[in-house]
């Protein structure tokens, strides 16, 4: 036989065989938002302080932080970070429009695309 087909068969064999710790990740991020609190009321010019944390059992890809107007639909705030960690943590702030309704919404992919999400909605009287 072929050297050059012996050394191929055993390359791929190797290649089949190996384990290279890559097993399939399913699971997703684990997002906390810490403030602020489901429910909570605004004065209109308040400032609405967006805080929390993320953690992986591995990576944490990208982060979406998103704030919708819910009587609207208008998205108001659209931040996306990059941590290249397996924890994180986020900080932002919108001020308070009286009368809205506010979704914030915290997504996390992980590198395999395991999404996480957690949201919360608060109003400003």
């Amino acid at each position: 036989m072929n050297k050059s087909i012996v050394w191929l068969i055993l390359l791929l064999i190797a290649a089949c065989g190996k384990d290279s710790g890559t097993a399939k990740d399913i699971e997703v991020p684990v997002i906390t938002i810490s403030s602020p609190t489901q429910g909570q009321s605004f004065t209109a010019g308040q400032s609405i302080n967006i805080a929390g944390s993320i953690s992986d059992n591995n990576y944490i890809a990208e982060v979406h932080i998103h704030v919708s107007n819910n009587n609207t639909g208008t998205l108001l705030m659209d931040v996306h970070l990059y941590p290249g960690a397996n924890t994180t943590t986020f900080s932002q702030s919108i001020a308070a429009v009286a009368g809205v309704n506010y979704k914030i919404l915290v997504t996390a992919k992980d590198k395999s695309v395991n999404e996480g999400r957690n949201s919360i909605e608060v109003t400003c009287n």
